[in-house]
């Protein structure tokens, strides 16, 4: 027969009650030690790896992400450069912020953010294989994008 949570702290020592939550159990992504400094590398077992929060993480996991960031400001000065040559952008909503005003600083603050944002949340949640696979699909699509503007920027020396 088994014992009610009630009757089980009955029998237990009185010092061994525990009435907060299990320390052990993996750390949510609002952790203060995810944001503010890190105590977990990896986690203990290989089976609780999908879907753990750490927050310490590697070096290839921030050559990817700066790598991504890098990316993101090369393809934000080839569109500054192809609208200044004519080009137009055919991403509404990006076109909506351009059209605030003469000035780039709006289009690049919203680009930097919007993907320093995206960033963040996959690296912190890199133990999910959704967040795994957005990275590189995020890394693989800048690639691809930064080489169709080496092909544009290669056109449009031969207008020139």
């Amino acid at each position: 027969m088994s014992q009610t949570p009630q009757a089980a702290g009955a029998l237990a020592h009185p010092e061994d009650r525990r009435h907060t939550a299990d320390r052990r159990k993996p750390q949510s992504v609002f952790a203060r030690h995810v944001w503010f400094g890190g105590r977990r590398r990896t986690v203990r077992r290989d089976w609780e790896r999908e879907g753990a929060i750490v927050d310490l993480h590697g070096p290839r996991l921030l050559v990817m992400a700066v790598a991504i960031v890098a990316l993101n400001l090369l393809d934000a000065w080839f569109t500054l450069l192809f609208l200044s040559h004519g080009g137009q952008e055919m991403n509404p909503m990006v076109q909506v912020i351009l059209d605030l005003g003469h000035h780039p600083w709006p289009f690049l603050i919203f680009k930097t953010i919007g993907i320093g944002l995206a960033v963040t949340l996959l690296v912190l949640a890199k133990n999910f294989r959704p967040a795994r696979i957005g990275l590189w699909i995020v890394l693989v699509g800048y690639t691809v994008l930064l080489g169709w503007h080496l092909f544009l920027y290669a056109q449009l020396d031969s207008v020139r």
